[in-house]
């Protein structure tokens, strides 16, 4: 059956290939701009942890820079170019642009499919910005950015994957040459140095790319109404609600840690409606221990909260990851030193 997607994925792969080379011959034009752009991308399609990884990058710089991220608002209904407020719903900006909001609301944070243009806006109404980061802009290519930083999942690097629709790639693997660093991400906390030699032996970076291996860590899971709860969590029942591409790694988790769990899954980016609700609180209200209580991941958070009404009385918990790279210090300083360097005042 794989077989037969292979024309299919090799058409993608000649149109994308084309465009590729359109764009470093310079027939098709990449703009640059007088500031710093970090662009955080990968070559499949999701499920490779750039949000986490656009919130790292936003905690390191916003010290001492003023940070502008820019999104496309995936899920969103409207497709113009928007100023992301705290006030917001998913469904006007975005979770990913919300949940990243709501962590830094002295952050700009914008939405906007055409990023050469969100770029310029935010440059002429807040000059005093420092730095952009783009979120899912490795393919934009209309952009030239100052750093491009590859994401790849531990679970399907893309040496292992194939162009869409034989596996989850945009372009061919050969666009690598763009990154400047490749991240692979959900490592697991056993990752040993052989299986680390192993993936830089097949990525082949050049003498100018760097690779770093991270990590999910895991906060307290946090009440969304503000409940104060004392949980043994061995003794609670977990109802599970994930609208992410690949739940995997946050079921491994609760499963070691709660006494049961059942998980409703929904598609990526999912937009929770009434009749969703009803049926997350049925399958919470079958279960009849005085011990239970309803986990769900910070992006689906963004969403269901707004049906917060509903969930009164209700143990609803939200469980915070943040990323952890191997040569931490290592990594952060190639970040900082490349902003530091290309700082429109120098």
């Amino acid at each position: 059956m794989r077989f037969l997607l292979y024309p299919f994925s090799l058409i993608i792969r000649i149109i994308t290939a084309v465009r590729n080379l359109l764009f470093d011959l310079e027939i098709l034009s990449s703009k640059s701009f007088n500031i710093p752009i970090i662009c955080v991308g990968n070559l499949s399609i999701g499920g490779s942890g750039k949000t986490p990884l656009i919130n790292y990058l936003t905690n390191l710089l916003k010290k001492k820079y003023a940070v502008a991220i820019i999104s496309r608002g995936y899920g969103r209904r409207s497709r113009c170019f928007k100023y992301v407020k705290e006030t917001d719903t998913a469904i006007e900006v975005g979770d990913e642009p919300l949940l990243l909001k709501n962590k830094h609301p002295e952050v700009i944070v914008a939405v906007e499919g055409n990023r050469k243009k969100a770029i310029v806006k935010i440059m002429q109404e807040f000059p005093e910005t420092d730095v952009i980061l783009l979120d899912d802009g490795f393919q934009h290519r209309k952009i030239k950015a100052g750093m491009n930083i590859l994401l790849t999942s531990y679970s399907l690097p893309f040496f292992k994957d194939h162009v869409f629709p034989m596996g989850k790639l945009r372009e061919s693997i050969f666009s690598k040459k763009r990154a400047d660093i490749f991240i692979i991400s959900k490592c697991p906390d056993d990752i040993t140095n052989n299986d680390k030699k192993y993936i830089i032996r097949n990525i082949k970076p050049t003498s100018n790319q760097d690779v770093f291996f991270s990590n999910i860590k895991y906060f307290d899971i946090k009440n969304i109404n503000n409940i104060n709860l004392n949980i043994v969590h061995k003794e609670y029942n977990v109802l599970l609600i994930t609208g992410i591409s690949n739940p995997s790694l946050i079921i491994k988790k609760i499963k070691s840690q709660y006494k049961k769990i059942k998980h409703l899954s929904y598609k990526d980016h999912y937009n929770y409606t009434m009749s969703d609700v009803r049926e997350i609180l049925k399958e919470y209200n079958k279960d009849k221990s005085l011990k239970k209580l309803i986990l769900t991941t910070e992006k689906d958070a963004v969403k269901l909260i707004e049906f917060k009404e509903f969930f009164t009385n209700i143990n609803v918990y939200v469980l915070p990851i943040f990323n952890s790279f191997n040569k931490q210090k290592e990594f952060n300083n190639r970040i900082l030193d490349y902003v530091e360097k290309n700082k429109r005042n120098n």
